[in-house]
């Protein structure tokens, strides 16, 4: 890379891309095709009494790579990127925040390197934040990289309105209304517009015994409508075309009682836990699910209001939930440790896909186990296990070894859930990563990292793994003083996007 950069901010580089990969017409010996593609890349930025921003470009010359595999080579032409982002602090209260990409086709920021992020978000939001206030005025455009995105299809939320206030306190308990609005529009596709106003009241308070208890109530009222509600092709998010009004309320207790004691020369920590949810039958089907389509049972949401990510499904049906945390502290170990399940009274399955483990009376056994000794090993179990066959639904490791200058690091994941592989938002997955770092020397270390997918065509008969396949592999070296850092990094990515294939990438870093 060659570049300038003047006193006002601006930089200029001229970099030189070098591509490596296989020759497609090679059957036994493999042969390599080098190019060598001349390209502009523009960078500015500016801090001035109002907030920063900064603005970048990438421009260059070459054949598009086509995102159909069966298709001719795509045509030469001019490619590019273009990304700014931004914070304006208008006054203590406001603030502007703006983040803007967009690219000229979908494989041109994998091809050069410059992101790998497969949408690319766009948004203006105002802001105005007071110690018992937030609204928030925003607008979201995105650009879908994937092979299967239909740029037509993918929704424009303009505007997506947000709202929020603590009015004080009523029977000692803090009260918060808030008010949203939103509306989704596409090219081709459902379009639909939404409004709710709620109000929330929540009561924490501690026995003589030393239990914790909060309640909460919760209602909402919500306004829809929907246009062409039959152009979504997974039939439970669709909805009903036409207006439709929906009224949603909740009692909830929460009681939990610590028992604290010592153990093995440490301290433990045991906390059972109940919830209980009370929630009559709410309206859900004829409303579009826009925002809470990623429905999964985890330790994160088990003792939630509304198990549901977003605010277009309500989980409604009374329920009771029960659990445990359980933690032990000693000098050189800590272990933490939670488990739970849910009852609920009404079943309610037309809201919940087979396989999120919340269908049906009795909802899935899931948990958290999270041990570490010192600072050398870290490892953090998560898992869902079914409540019928005692199959694991969920599997999910993390484990450090090591300390910040050497260290291995391994990841495994496996979602067994077998929901249909029409819901996009919840295919089954298997995946397996590691990374380390040797420090070898005072100043020099090498580390690498691999991500491999697992995926079989059981798991999702989408997946074009079928059990084995390298995602990404990394291999590097550095050198790094109190003045002074270089590396060489040689990375290998296998993604495919129709005629495009990433290959080998090698980079030298200067600091």
């Amino acid at each position: 890379n060659f570049s300038f950069s003047s006193r006002n901010g601006l930089e200029v580089a001229v970099p030189y891309h070098m591509q490596m990969g296989p020759n497609r017409d090679a059957t036994i010996t493999p042969h390599f095709y080098t190019s060598v593609l001349p390209a502009i890349e523009v960078k500015y930025r500016e801090l001035n009494r109002l907030g920063a921003f900064q603005i970048g470009g990438f421009l260059t010359y070459g054949r598009i790579d086509e995102t159909d595999a069966t298709a001719e080579p795509g045509e030469h032409s001019l490619r590019g990127y273009f990304d700014a982002n931004g914070r304006w602090q208008l006054d203590p209260r406001w603030s502007i925040t703006t983040s803007l990409r967009v690219a000229t086709d979908k494989t041109v920021t994998h091809r050069y390197d410059l992101t790998n992020d497969d949408r690319l978000r766009n948004v203006v939001n105002v802001e105005r934040i007071t110690p018992d206030s937030y609204i928030s005025i925003a607008a979201w455009a995105f650009q879908g990289l994937r092979v299967d995105d239909e740029q037509k299809q993918i929704p424009i939320a303009l505007p997506a309105i947000d709202a929020r206030f603590r009015v004080g306190d009523i029977l000692g308990g803090p009260v918060q209304v808030q008010a949203n609005s939103l509306a989704i529009l596409r090219i081709d596709g459902q379009d639909t517009q939404r409004a709710f106003t709620s109000i929330r009241w929540d009561l924490r308070r501690l026995t003589p015994w030393g239990q914790e208890v909060s309640f909460t109530a919760y209602g909402r009222g919500d306004l829809y409508h929907t246009d062409d509600a039959e152009e979504t092709s997974t039939i439970i998010y669709r909805g009903t075309n036409g207006w439709h009004a929906r009224a949603i309320g909740a009692l909830a207790a929460d009681l939990k009682w610590p028992f604290i004691g010592p153990l093995l020369g440490g301290i433990q920590r045991l906390v059972p836990r109940v919830q209980v949810v009370l929630t009559p039958p709410t309206p859900n089907i004829d409303i579009p699910n826009e925002d809470a389509r990623s429905v999964d049972l985890e330790d994160s949401n088990l003792f939630a209001l509304n198990r549901f990510p977003g605010y277009d499904r309500w989980e409604d049906a009374s329920r009771v939930t029960y659990g445990m945390d359980w933690s032990l502290e000693r000098s050189n170990i800590s272990i933490n440790s939670t488990i739970g399940q849910s009852y609920r009274f009404g079943q309610r399955n037309a809201i919940f896909p087979d396989g999120t483990g919340l269908n049906g009376h009795l909802s899935d056994i899931v948990g958290r186990t999270r041990i570490r000794y010192g600072r050398l090993i870290d490892i953090t179990h998560r898992y869902r296990i079914d409540k019928h066959s005692f199959a694991v639904r969920r599997n999910e490791v993390d484990l450090t070894i090591g300390t910040n200058q050497t260290y291995a690091q391994v990841g495994y994941l496996k979602l067994n859930r077998n929901i249909d592989p029409a819901i996009e938002d919840l295919r089954d997955k298997e995946e397996l990563r590691v990374a380390a770092r040797i420090k070898f020397h005072r100043y020099w270390s090498i580390f690498g990292a691999s991500v491999i997918d697992l995926t079989d065509k059981t798991e999702d008969p989408t997946s074009e793994a079928d059990g084995w396949q390298p995602v990404r592999n990394r291999l590097g070296i550095a050198y790094e003083d109190d003045c002074l850092q270089v590396g060489i990094t040689w990375r290998r990515d296998y993604e495919r996007i129709g005629t495009f294939r990433k290959g080998s990438t090698f980079a030298v870093s200067l600091a």
